[in-house]
């Protein structure tokens, strides 16, 4: 994925630009390890999806089974408290998942401007 990145940034900036766009994003180490906040945000949201969808498909399967009344209420509340679960598991896991990409789009973004910026005051240097 990185690669991808790197190409279409190559096609837009020069040289020693690129050079230092790219020591930059190696000093954010966004590709970290067990660290890397992001990755282990997404771990979480990725589990609690997971134990609230099994919440809810063992609380739905337990209230088709009981047949008092009270049991199907007490399983239907906690189906929706696992599927309130999972919900926030993958609001989580989305969150986290785009961050890195949108820090590394944001750094990507600074340099071409400086580098824009740049190329406007040497133009007009030299048509004075």
């Amino acid at each position: 994925m990185s690669d991808v990145k790197t190409d279409e940034t190559a096609e837009s900036m020069s040289s020693p630009r690129l050079a230092q766009f790219q020591e930059e994003v190696g000093k954010l180490k966004v590709s970290g390890g067990g660290a890397n906040p992001e990755r282990l945000g997404s771990q979480w949201g990725i589990g609690l999806a997971i134990l609230g969808m099994i919440i809810a498909i063992i609380s739905w399967i337990s209230a088709r089974q009981d047949t008092a009344f009270e049991f199907i209420q007490r399983d239907t509340i906690a189906a929706m408290i696992g599927i309130g679960i999972s919900i926030v598991g993958i609001a989580i896991w989305v969150r986290n998942s785009i961050t890195r990409y949108l820090r590394y789009w944001i750094i990507r973004l600074v340099y071409e401007q400086r580098e824009q910026t740049e190329q406007l005051v040497q133009a007009l240097r030299d048509s004075k």
